[in-house]
């Protein structure tokens, strides 16, 4: 039985084409005869019903692209957790090759294993870690321990017509003023052995650097087996 007065393939138009062809279907139901009308809008009907379903369908694509994104987020997260918990772990190693280079022989600077060895060698400056916020020191040590740094910043704005002529040619500064700590002078305090502010440390670092110890084959030792432990909490140098 025809349910169908065009010769149209709905079930392979798109959206946008149903709509389309819905409303021009619709428009041309005036013209029609009784009976042709009565196709007509059995096939307004079926087109009706399948863009219907097409819109659905946007729902449950928009509905699936949300659920990836959320996944990609909670994905991103957990990366950033690790990333952030293996430099720490890096960090809290590299302390520990720090710590042992305090019991070597004042003439030696490396630490030997069976398999590698690390070579330490000093950095130049000592290494200044604050955790406190320098806007909450005492005034003193602010004044001893602190500078201040402006930035000044122009940005010339200038309008201009179409045809090139200049409506508009101003400038806009802008400044900015925050308080630092002066690194050089808490490495000189601490060299002097004066009081630091609170949340301030300096410690003498090293640059490592691994060299494998090729010989006899000998069983790996398991990165799970370096406990976060083993790290004294004060592994400042002396």
């Amino acid at each position: 039985m025809t349910t169908q007065i065009t010769q149209a393939k709905l079930k392979d138009l798109n959206i946008i084409k149903l709509y389309e062809h819905y409303a021009a279907l619709e428009k041309s139901l005036p013209l029609l005869t009784p009976e042709s009308q009565d196709l007509a809008k059995a096939e307004l009907e079926t087109c009706a019903n399948l863009r219907s379903e097409k819109i659905d369908r946007i729902h449950y694509a928009m509905a699936a692209h949300e659920d990836a994104l959320e996944r990609i987020k909670k994905e991103g997260d957990l990366i950033t957790q690790a990333k952030r918990h293996h430099e720490s772990q890096l960090k809290s190693l590299k302390g520990l090759l720090n710590y042992l280079r305090r019991v070597l022989p004042l003439d030696s600077n490396k630490i030997t294993g069976r398999n590698y060895q690390f070579t330490l060698v000093k950095k130049k400056d000592l290494t200044v870690e604050i955790t406190s916020d320098p806007e909450f020191w005492h005034t003193e040590e602010r004044r001893r321990y602190c500078i201040e740094e402006t930035v000044t910043t122009t940005k010339q704005v200038v309008l201009r017509s179409m045809s090139g002529e200049v409506l508009s040619d101003r400038t806009e500064p802008k400044t900015t003023t925050k308080v630092l700590p002066n690194l050089d002078a808490i490495r000189s305090a601490y060299q002097e052995g004066q009081q630091l502010p609170a949340g301030v440390k300096v410690i003498q670092e090293y640059s490592v650097r691994t060299k494998r110890i090729f010989g006899e084959p000998r069983m790996e030792m398991a990165p799970s087996e370096y406990p976060g432990q083993l790290l004294p909490k004060d592994s400042s140098a002396d």
